[in-house]
């Protein structure tokens, strides 16, 4: 046999292989894409502390929704959780994360510290500049709180205060309280 007659049949059978065709596209499920082909803007997983580290879930925001990221604290005592989350909260998020669409909604200086914890709930004190911000930011702002503090195993409510007075806070459907803010109040802000 000369070589092209061997060249038809090569490539008739090389033809042959591969992916199979279809008529119509079929949907893919996302789980099965490889992660370093998934978009940047939406991470296969948060990101990570230290495995074997102990590690504290803080919240920030991506598309108006709140997504909880870890963060690696010294040890597991309740004071290095929480300032853990105090610290991660006010540095924001990182360069990575920014570049992911990560923000958070918490206003430039905004200090935060613990006034006290009695039993379950922490009573924050606020200080810093927290006015001229619109409700939506101001809603984020407060879940984004209440959700990294209630993600604490020993925190299950959190309430503020500025000079010792207690603060009104925006529920997530826009209602105003003083009442010990919990987790629930801000879960539909979550993203899904």
């Amino acid at each position: 046999m000369t070589p092209t007659r061997w060249l038809v049949p090569a490539v008739l059978l090389l033809a042959a292989c591969g992916v199979p065709m279809q008529s119509t596209p079929a949907p893919i499920d996302p789980e099965v894409v490889p992660t370093v082909l998934r978009s940047p803007q939406q991470p296969a997983t948060p990101a990570t502390a230290v495995p074997g580290m102990p590690a504290v879930q803080v919240d920030f925001v991506r598309n108006d929704r709140l997504v909880g990221l870890l963060r690696e604290a010294p040890s597991t005592a309740q004071t290095d959780r929480i300032d853990t989350v105090i610290q991660a909260l006010q540095a924001g998020p990182n360069e990575t994360e920014q570049a992911n669409g990560i923000t958070s909604a918490l206003p430039d200086g905004l200090q935060l510290s613990v006034a006290e914890i009695q039993g379950t709930r922490v009573v924050l004190e606020l200080g810093g500049e927290t006015e001229g911000r619109s409700s939506t930011e101001n809603v984020l702002a407060v879940g984004q709180i209440v959700l990294s503090f209630t993600a604490l195993p020993s925190i299950d409510q959190v309430t503020f205060q500025r000079g010792g007075v207690p603060v009104e806070t925006l529920l997530a459907d826009g209602a105003l309280t003083t009442e010990p803010l919990t987790a629930g109040d801000y879960a539909s802000l979550r993203a899904r």
